[in-house]
Formats: structure tokens, C-alpha cells, sequence
């Protein structure tokens, strides 16, 4: 288990943008932007599953996950390892279907809140 730490949290709210990194059980790949990610306390991560049909499908099978985000102009980033779980009703669905009914650019409600138990933290240049 790995501990979310203030640098973390700092850089993912500057940001604001992430992206996801998930496989099938065939091992085949899937990468998407998240515009939602949010840490939800110091060994979780949570965002909105809102038009991410291959992210989902990969989920369903296979719940290993990474997350990175990155500030380019600096190459300040960090990759989160975790496993994830696809909630689609209770607390997390709604403050985070409310994030997204809040947003400018009129999305869909969310299919999933994905909650990520992180695992293991990265920096960016670090084996």
C-alpha cells in the first residue's frame, strides 16, 4: 500500500487533467484522459466513467490500473499503480456525477464512479 502524499495531492489539483492506463485480461491496452481525477484520502484516487466505453471494458476483466499525471512544461508527474472498482450508485457516484453536471462542457452523467486503491506511487524519472 502507498501513501498519497501532499506533493501528490498538490499536483493533481494544479493539473486537473490525468491519464488512465488499463488492460484487458488479453493484455490488450487502453489510455484515456480523465478530467475528473480526485483524491479521495491518502491511498485513494476516484474519477468519472463518463464516455470511456474501453477503460470500462478493460475494468470489467481486469481491475490493474495506473494513473499519470503530469505538469509538462516541468516533467513534474507521478504514476499511481492500483486496482480499481466500478461503483455506479452511493456517496462517491454522486459528488462526483455533481462535479461533472457542474462542468462547462456539458457532459453526460457518468456510467461509473471508478474508486482506485493505490498501491504503489512513482515520480516521473524514477525506476
Amino acid at each position: 500500500m502507498a501513501t498519497i502524499e501532499e506533493e501528490h495531492k498538490n499536483l493533481i489539483e494544479e493539473v486537473g487533467l490525468s491519464y488512465v492506463a488499463t488492460a484487458s485480461n488479453d493484455g490488450v491496452p487502453n489510455v484515456s484522459p480523465k478530467g475528473s481525477i480526485t483524491v479521495l484520502d491518502d491511498e485513494h484516487l476516484a474519477f468519472a466513467d463518463i464516455m470511456s466505453p474501453g477503460t470500462r471494458a478493460n475494468l470489467e476483466q481486469n481491475a490493474n490500473i495506473a494513473v499519470f499525471v503530469c505538469k509538462p512544461e516541468t516533467f513534474q508527474g507521478f504514476q499511481f499503480k492500483g486496482t480499481a472498482e466500478l461503483l455506479k450508485e452511493g456517496e462517491l457516484y454522486d459528488a462526483l456525477a455533481a462535479k461533472v453536471a457542474e462542468s462547462e462542457l456539458k457532459l453526460p452523467p457518468p456510467v461509473n464512479a471508478v474508486r482506485i486503491k493505490v498501491e504503489k506511487v512513482r515520480k516521473l524519472g524514477e525506476a
